[in-house]
């Protein structure tokens, strides 16, 4: 099975579930909408001083769906962004290629030290 059809799924299933309670935050949004109208029209509610509770209304009904739902969705993008990156070939992990970088990294230091020890005899 290949990197893509296995992170498929749950790239569809994140967005799907994402795409429902952003569906549900908005019904939810639209009757705590109706809920505080009616309130406010009946006089039961009087609005100047109880914003936090009007606040913490919305954001207890509908507000943390939608946070739910843009972390799943971000979940889901991830996913799909993450099945595009490469694997990395396995020509870079064997030990030969480490230690020919290994000598390359020797030979580089050894000629940084000989640089700066003919610039040191110079001064």
């Amino acid at each position: 099975m290949n990197r893509k059809a296995t992170f498929l799924v749950p790239c569809i299933v994140l967005y799907i579930i994402a795409g429902l309670l952003a569906v549900y935050a908005i019904w939810a949004y639209a009757h705590c909408v109706d809920i505080v109208s009616q309130a406010r029209a009946a006089g039961q509610l009087i609005t100047k001083g109880n914003e936090y509770d009007i606040i913490s209304f919305y954001m207890t009904n509908c507000g943390q769906y939608i946070v739910y739902a843009l972390m799943l969705a971000a979940a889901g993008l991830v996913l799909q962004k993450w099945q595009t990156v490469p694997a990395l070939p396995a020509v870079l992990t064997t030990p030969q290629r480490q230690k020919a970088y290994d000598n390359e990294l020797d030979d580089w230091f050894n000629e940084l030290d000989s640089e700066n020890e003919s610039t040191s005899e110079k001064e």
